[in-house]
């Protein structure tokens, strides 16, 4: 019972943290013109967007006080965000046959979280082969 309640609180904290990720980069990334034209934020928006970026770094905190995530689930976030920043731009780049500053930099944030993630698992790998 104990290891199904400590696999929830992994999955929680491991969606929380994804999500709340996700939903600030791409609020980020829209604002900036990223993908498409920056938005025209009229004044009284400003307020609505200033909340949701205070809920998303709340939902962001949360997660990541369920539970400490491990090397292995870090490892497996990182791979899982650099798969995801690596394949977005550069479809949508194939899709409208333009590359853009945004392409790139969304592109090297990819390889930054994929660099990122092989380091945790090449440094795992030397911890068990240390073990042996």
């Amino acid at each position: 019972m104990k290891k199904d309640i400590k696999a929830v609180r992994s999955a929680i904290a491991f969606f929380l943290m994804t999500f709340s990720t996700a939903y600030l980069f791409t609020i980020g990334v829209r604002l900036t013109g990223g993908f498409t034209r920056a938005p025209e934020v009229p004044p009284e928006g400003l307020q609505s967007v200033g909340l949701s970026i205070i809920i998303g770094v709340a939902i962001l905190i949360v997660g990541a006080g369920i539970r400490r995530l491990t090397a292995a689930e870090m490892q497996s976030a990182l791979l899982g965000a650099a798969a995801v920043l690596l394949a977005t731009p550069v479809a949508t780049a194939v899709l409208s046959n333009t590359w853009t500053f945004s392409t790139v930099v969304v592109s090297a944030f990819g390889f930054l979280t994929l660099g990122f993630g092989l380091l945790i698992a090449f440094v795992r790998k030397a911890e068990s082969n240390a073990d042996e």
